[in-house]
């Protein structure tokens, strides 16, 4: 075998084992951005979620129903509490301090209220109307 080709021959597998690496550390990159994403995601699912509970726990005696706009319901030491118009859900919006970050949760009851009952979870504004999909995962 030539030495011309033994060296062409070594250039084209550094190539592709370079090109390997390099796809794998790009690889871990992005595991490492998901997985922040989804830690992140999931604690502000949570936050939600207990937010919901002490919503219902509250709303018991009130008449949040009749709320405008992003009026305050209430705030505790955690979180803000906010009624958000929509025009199928029915929307609650958080601002969780310990965050510093806008949440925002929707119900929707579709025809079979049995059946068609839609909970939404949102990463959200101040102004709550920019809706980022959360992703987690429920109990």
């Amino acid at each position: 075998m030539e030495w011309s080709t033994i060296i062409l021959v070594a250039v084209v597998v550094g190539f592709f084992l370079w090109r390997h690496e390099r796809a794998r550390v790009k690889g871990e990159e992005r595991a490492v951005v998901a997985t922040a994403r989804l830690a992140k995601d999931q604690k502000l699912y949570d936050h939600i979620k207990a937010g919901m509970l002490e919503y219902d726990f509250r709303n018991r005696g009130n008449e949040f129903w009749k709320a405008k706009g992003r009026q305050l319901l209430f705030e505790t030491a955690q979180f803000s509490c906010f009624h958000v118009d929509h025009f199928a859900e029915s929307r609650v919006g958080f601002y969780f301090k310990d965050l510093k970050e806008f949440g925002l949760y929707g119900f929707f009851v579709g025809n079979d209220p049995e059946v068609d009952v839609f909970h939404s979870y949102y990463r959200t504004d101040e102004t709550f109307q920019d809706e980022g999909q959360l992703l987690y995962e429920d109990d």
